[in-house]
């Protein structure tokens, strides 16, 4: 079976992939830093790619920052995962998305204050989580495509 291609391309401001506006002023390097995870979470598994070589059928995983409540100096992130078939699919009513079941609570980050630091740090254990997580539901959802 060839090589199943992960989408990591957030170069489309229309189309984000890692979308976390909400956090407000770290939102940039937090788009990055879950880039550069994808990214080295799929380089590592022996059966994905998240390079163009390997255009095709594929996936990508959509993380989101959907939520941030502040209380008594802690700061609470919300994350949003979703996986997508890629590329989107062509029907009757033009082309749309196809989404793969993730069965998972949103994870949430829990920060003392409002550093950009610890903020980065959960948002990389989060996104690895979240991967890792992800790629079994490709595998299987692959075998149906």
């Amino acid at each position: 079976m060839p090589k199943i291609f992960v989408n990591t391309d957030n170069s489309n401001p229309k189309a984000k992939i890692y979308e976390a506006g909400k956090v407000g002023k770290s939102a940039a390097a937090v788009e990055k830093k879950m880039q550069e995870v994808v990214t080295a979470v799929v380089g590592k598994a022996p059966d994905f790619v998240s390079d163009r070589s390997a255009v095709g059928k594929g996936y990508t995983i959509r993380i989101k920052v959907t939520k941030v409540e502040t209380a008594g100096g802690q700061t609470t992130y919300t994350v949003h995962p979703e996986i997508v078939r890629f590329p989107s699919s062509s029907g009757k009513g033009g082309k749309g998305e196809e989404m793969v079941s993730t069965l998972t609570k949103d994870p949430t980050i829990g920060v003392q204050g409002h550093s950009e630091a610890l903020l980065l740090e959960g948002i990389e254990a989060v996104t690895e989580n979240i991967v890792t997580k992800s790629l079994p539901l490709m595998r299987m959802d692959m075998t149906k495509r």
